[in-house]
């Protein structure tokens, strides 16, 4: 949900860089690194559909 709401660019939320969010589950023990790849497809939020 965080990737939508910011539009694609995890920056916006906190992110390592554009495609690369660091999660921490509830309880603290496990870091999760998030990755998103680029498809390269126009975004739905910022396009013309």
């Amino acid at each position: 949900m965080e990737c939508v709401r910011s539009g694609g660019d995890l920056k916006k939320v906190g992110g390592d860089s554009q495609y690369s969010k660091v999660v921490m589950c509830p309880d603290g023990c496990v870091l999760f690194r998030l990755t998103a790849k680029p498809l390269g497809d126009e975004n739905f939020l910022k396009g013309s559909f």
